[in-house]
């Protein structure tokens, strides 16, 4: 059976198969190396998207870290202002107590102040009965 030029058989010759098998392989080919390089720059752009994010988080990061330091030395610095408000505005109270305080009573103070500083454990005695007495009234109270 071998085919004769310009016979109208439908059944392929060796060589034409060949040629159909062989521009089947380079199609297929085209295809593989077309997918491969879509595959490719999909993974670029992922890695690029990944950068891109990174840097991101980190440039925020870094504004959030910035802001926080402000903000805590705003408050550092707020909180000593009142601190120091608060420690005149005692001061002044204080002074305005010791005016108003007889010098008598003054003296007095003073005198009981030394004395405790020289006398601690009668001072501490006195607070141990103080706390007990303290305690006997409070679970009497509770009955």
């Amino acid at each position: 059976m071998i085919r004769q030029p310009g016979s109208d058989d439908s059944t392929p010759t060796p060589e034409e198969l060949r040629a159909r098998v062989e521009g089947t392989r380079e199609e297929l080919g085209m295809e593989v190396e077309e997918a491969a390089g879509k595959a490719a720059d999909v993974k670029e752009q992922a890695q690029a998207k990944a950068a891109e994010l990174k840097e991101t988080a980190q440039v925020k990061g870094a504004e959030l870290k910035t802001q926080a330091q402000i903000k805590g030395a705003e408050l550092k610095d707020r909180a000593q202002t009142r601190a120091a408000g608060a420690k005149v505005q005692a001061q002044v109270k204080a002074a305005e107590v010791l005016e108003r305080t007889p010098q008598p009573v003054r003296e007095k103070a003073y005198q009981v102040g030394e004395s405790a500083r020289t006398n601690v454990k009668p001072l501490i005695g006195f607070g141990l009965a103080v706390l007990a007495v303290c305690v006997v009234v409070s679970r009497a109270g509770r009955r």
